[in-house]
């Protein structure tokens, strides 16, 4: 699949990439792959994807979970974002240098201090930025759910102004917006993605690690006590399923959330994708209308 974004450069098939990316996807069921058929989630259509455009590629996590060969993970089912803060220490060693931020669904889901979620997801934020050298990592807005919407959507916005903050730092950060991509429709009960869902959530991580690379956020993988940032022929044949073009769903992503002055005002304000948000408050009304 070819990015949809003119700015973000077009990448052949099977380019030659100058490290490997391991990667850590990390958050509660969604990241687990609950509710597909394959266990898989997103996980297997993303490393799919990068494996076509040219990257060596090792999931990593404390967890194995779907059918695929590279199932490492830590999607714990139920967590909030101060569960998986807890758990972050046992994650540092495997040093990953591209982490993949899906969480506080269930924080939404419990109403669980809903109005700190954005503070809480900053100190795990720091936490990995200053546990894990050179690390990129790649915070999602939450996708829709149908039980309680709103809050999805606090969260979401607070997590936007959060980016904008951390990028105005020129902290290796980037925004993936699930909130709109994956329509109400997708969800087989109201929270978790159909096939269709995840497949879809691929599209949107690929194009943040697209924006990622455009950024030169990425770097080489530090070595660990138990191995080399390379990963060997043989190894990345052994985690393979495929290499073949997955044909990821075509996604545009929006603009990356940024600050800006206010003219003739000390004051700032954020862009918040209000568009996004005004338009996942659209899809809410007319998703309950149909339930």
């Amino acid at each position: 699949m070819e990015s949809a974004d003119p700015d973000v450069p077009a990448l052949q098939a099977r380019d030659t990439k100058p490290f490997a990316l391991r990667i850590l996807p990390l958050g509660a069921s969604i990241t687990r792959g609950y509710k597909s058929k394959d266990g898989n989630g997103y996980r297997k259509w993303l490393r799919q994807q990068l494996r076509y455009a040219g990257w060596d590629v090792d999931m990593v996590g404390t967890m194995k979970s779907g059918t695929m060969h590279d199932n490492d993970h830590d999607g714990h089912i139920g967590w909030r974002i101060d569960q998986i803060a807890s758990h972050a220490k046992l994650i540092i060693p495997q040093q990953p240098n591209l982490i993949l931020i899906n969480a506080g669904t269930n924080d939404a889901l419990q109403n669980y201090q809903v109005k700190t979620a954005g503070k809480r997801m900053d100190s795990l934020l720091t936490y990995l930025f200053d546990n894990i050298p050179d690390t990129t990592i790649i915070l999602s807005t939450l996708t829709f759910n149908g039980k309680k919407p709103q809050l999805g959507t606090d969260i979401s916005t607070q997590y936007l102004k959060l980016a904008a903050e951390r990028r105005a730092r020129n902290e290796s950060l980037v925004i993936a917006d699930m909130s709109t991509f994956i329509q109400w429709n997708q969800l087989v009960d109201n929270i978790h993605p159909t096939a269709a869902g995840y497949e879809e959530m691929a599209s949107v991580w690929w194009a943040a690690i697209q924006e990622a690379e455009k950024e030169g956020l990425l770097k080489a993988p530090n070595p660990t006590s138990t191995g080399t940032a390379a990963i060997s022929k043989a190894r990345e044949k052994l985690l393979d399923d495929s290499t073949a073009d997955p044909s990821l769903p075509a996604y545009t992503a929006p603009p990356q959330p940024t600050i800006k002055k206010v003219k003739n005002s000390s004051s700032r304000s954020y862009e918040w994708h209000i568009w996004a948000v005004a338009f996942q408050m659209i899809i809410i009304c007319i998703g309950f209308c149909y339930v």
